[in-house]
């Protein structure tokens, strides 16, 4: 009983960890890339791009430490998990750029594919390999 509750500790600590990089990514591509504020405010489409790419980065880096430092015990199986990963973050942020005509700051949607990226990553480890 206390080695399930101990893996479920450590599998929510390594989701927050994995939550905190996704948005710790998306600050440092801010300031690398200068404008990029500016830039993408007017356009949708690119500004679900860059958030795609970030929190999909900073989900697969968290969990992949995680998995190499044997906090996670499972298969690293890390093609399928960045598949999944990628899907995870995109498929809300497509999802809010067909609702809403202009992606604004703060829109909900972008917590939301955060954390899908998380639970996507993790998604691997129920699956069965053949």
């Amino acid at each position: 009983m206390a080695t399930k509750v101990r893996l479920i500790l450590i599998g929510l600590c390594v989701g927050l960890l994995q939550l905190i990089l996704t948005q710790g990514v998306t600050f440092v591509a801010s300031l690398l890339l200068p404008g990029m504020g500016e830039n993408l405010l007017g356009n949708s489409a690119a500004f679900v791009l860059v958030l795609g790419v970030t929190f999909t980065t900073g989900a697969f880096l968290g969990g992949w430490l995680a998995l190499r430092q044997g906090w996670l015990k499972a298969e690293p199986r890390l093609r399928l998990r960045l598949a999944t990963t990628l899907a995870g973050a995109y498929l809300p942020l497509v999802l809010a750029l067909l609702l809403y005509r202009v992606l604004e700051p703060g829109n909900p949607f972008f917590f939301v594919a955060a954390l899908a990226a998380v639970g996507a990553f993790h998604l691997p480890t129920g699956i069965r390999a053949r």
